[in-house]
């Protein structure tokens, strides 16, 4: 039976992931730092008949990786398929985000998927195991926007060291994929922060922000099928949505285009799409 590990399985794309690999008869381990979330969704799962357990870790933790990594496969065995997909957002512009905030980015958004990369892949190949890991990565890898600079740096450097990994792991069957998503109905935004101000504005610009990504974006679902899809063909990069293609195709085409589009888009411009998207779905919740 295929083993899977999904990382911030605890809600959006982490759960709509693990749901996914479950209905298809895999045995999927559910990680997430939130314990609530992480067991509703193992619940989730095994009403329905499917087969999967939790097991809380906090990624920017090395060590708790560490240990992670040992117990699932001394317990369950050494992984079909690792997807690591929890992240965080904090919005600012490049000034206005501390050193704090670049650290704890870079440790969860970069540095997380490519340690869980090496653990788990240094235990496929000792075991002789043909798999595939899977970061997810944003769209904002490609995007060198002031609306969230720590956040697309982190997501560049996740998306590049999964290029380089692809390129290390292919003599050993290995597949290595980045999924980079645009806009998608997660708890990111609410969950988010902003650099530069006090937690009470902080607080409300992530509520705002996270209202309008849920009544925009698209449904999860969505990146849970680009995930099967790059397990199946061993894709090296799957954008999903008009914007993320958009993306990627002017990074691969015209970079300086793409330079000029995000220099058009100011930092304060985050601030005011957070009020619009809370209008509107106020609005349209009103219906």
């Amino acid at each position: 039976m295929t083993l899977v590990v999904v990382t911030g399985a605890g809600s959006g794309i982490g759960r709509a992931t693990a749901r996914r690999f479950a209905k298809r008869g895999a045995t999927v381990v559910v990680s997430d730092i939130n314990e609530e979330t992480g067991r509703e969704t193992t619940e989730l799962i095994t009403a329905k008949g499917g087969k999967a357990v939790f097991r809380r870790l906090d990624v920017a933790d090395n060590d708790d990786w560490e240990g992670f990594a040992d117990w699932v496969c001394t317990t369950h065995g050494v992984p079909d398929i690792v997807v690591n997909n929890a992240g965080i957002l904090i919005g600012g512009g490049f000034l206005e985000q501390t050193a704090a905030d670049w650290r704890r980015m870079i440790a969860i958004n970069m540095m997380s998927p490519l340690l869980g990369s090496r653990l788990f892949a240094a235990r496929m190949i000792e075991a002789n195991r043909r798999g595939n890991i899977v970061n997810i990565c944003s769209v904002g890898a490609f995007l060198p926007t002031a609306l969230a600079p720590s956040y697309v740096t982190a997501k560049a450097g996740a998306w590049f060291g999964t290029q380089a990994l692809r390129t290390e792991l292919a003599p050993h069957k290995i597949g290595v994929s980045a999924i980079c998503p645009g806009l998608i109905r997660t708890h990111l935004a609410a969950n988010g922060s902003r650099g530069g101000v006090g937690t009470t504005e902080s607080d409300s610009w992530a509520a705002k922000l996270g209202s309008g990504q849920r009544f925009v974006g698209r449904s999860p679902s969505r990146v849970a099928d680009a995930i099967e899809f790059a397990v199946r063909w061993n894709v090296a990069t799957v954008p999903v949505g008009t914007e993320a293609w958009v993306g990627w195709w002017l990074s691969r085409t015209s970079p300086s285009a793409l330079r000029a589009l995000s220099g058009l888009l100011p930092a304060g411009l985050a601030d005011f799409g957070a009020d619009v998207s809370a209008k509107i779905f106020a609005f349209g919740g009103s219906r």
